[in-house]
């Protein structure tokens, strides 16, 4: 297992555990003398371990299932942290091949986003995401852009999922490089979330991947007027576990499966349609092509008394959306 960083010594260990005692289930806590973090969740299926944390010793600790799918899965809530892709990450530097980890709170205090911006989100009321994959040994090459991909369409399915019956919400799309957005009723794009996908290796090798998601929920987005949390369109208001059970099933999915399906360019905001965009500070008509194999958007582009061309936009801060936002 890998460790977690920024544990303290004495803390309560709080975790539901499933363990079998006869053909029983017992679920518990158990306070732990040595390594201890915030809430585990482990899921059942076939694989038992015994989890000791990084140093933990204690004979009291339970034994464990969790699930294996074909991975295996962990899962980690934390009433607070500063940021779930620093405890994700710390912990894929240790992790064994095979093991995948998603850490969730509804109180993250140093999100951060796309080039190190800031993601700010409501305490208790959004969600902050991270899932980090350590490839198995000898698995098949897969193309990071192509995975990627996968992943955040994954994502759109995702929110899709928990909105599909609301009348006031005409599509979810993909803004390229890395947000979710919603059309609304009055044909308006709102985001509603931010994802960050980030690649680990092992000098030349496809070591694993990080996946964080900030997906607003019952947040007032009062203040700013381009976003939206997702409970403005449901009947009722949503709960944090319920779209990270979503979001985890539907990533998850998609990060083990070999030939992962991707929707990616049927709802990729833009696409076909000629837009008034800025590039480089200069204005002009483009229409969105496609993301190519390397992650950069394709677009043809014709600037104000130029003529058109062909772009390649490889900086998400080099391409400022104006008719998106109107």
């Amino acid at each position: 297992m890998g460790d977690f960083p920024q544990i303290q010594n004495g803390d309560f260990f709080s975790f539901h555990f499933l363990q079998a005692v006869d053909d029983g289930i017992q679920q518990g806590r158990v306070f732990c003398q040595r390594r201890v973090t915030h809430s585990l969740c482990f899921k059942s299926k076939d694989t038992m371990m015994r989890w000791y944390g990084d140093a933990a010793e204690s004979e009291n600790m339970p034994t464990l299932r969790r699930t294996f799918h074909p991975m295996q899965r962990t899962r980690i809530h934390l009433e607070q942290t500063e940021s779930t892709n620093d405890i994700a990450s710390q912990w894929l530097k240790t992790a064994s091949p095979s093991e995948v980890l998603t850490v969730w709170t509804s109180n993250q205090t140093k999100g951060r986003g796309q080039r190190g911006k800031a993601w700010d989100q409501s305490p208790g009321l959004d969600l902050a995401w991270t899932a980090a994959v350590k490839w198995p040994a000898g698995a098949p090459q897969r193309d990071p852009v192509v995975l990627n991909k996968a992943v955040t369409a994954s994502i759109r399915r995702a929110i899709s999922s928990l909105l599909c019956d609301s009348p006031r919400v005409r599509t979810v799309g993909i803004k390229w490089p890395n947000d979710i957005v919603i059309q609304n009723e009055t044909g308006h794009w709102l985001k509603c979330a931010g994802i960050l996908i980030e690649n680990t290796w092992r000098g030349t090798a496809w070591d694993g991947l990080l996946v964080g998601v900030g997906v607003n929920v019952n947040s007032t987005q009062q203040e700013e007027p381009r976003r939206c949390a997702l409970g403005e369109f449901t009947a009722t208001p949503l709960t944090i576990a319920n779209v990270e059970a979503h979001l985890a099933r539907h990533v998850l999915d998609a990060i083990e499966a070999q030939d992962a399906p991707s929707d990616y360019d049927a709802h990729l905001v833009g696409r076909g349609q000629t837009e008034q965009f800025s590039f480089e500070g200069q204005s002009g008509a483009g229409t969105v092509k496609a993301v190519n194999a390397d992650g950069a958007l394709e677009m043809e582009w014709t600037p104000e008394g130029g003529r058109p061309r062909v772009l390649t936009v490889d900086r998400s801060d080099a391409l400022t959306w104006d008719w998106l936002w109107k």
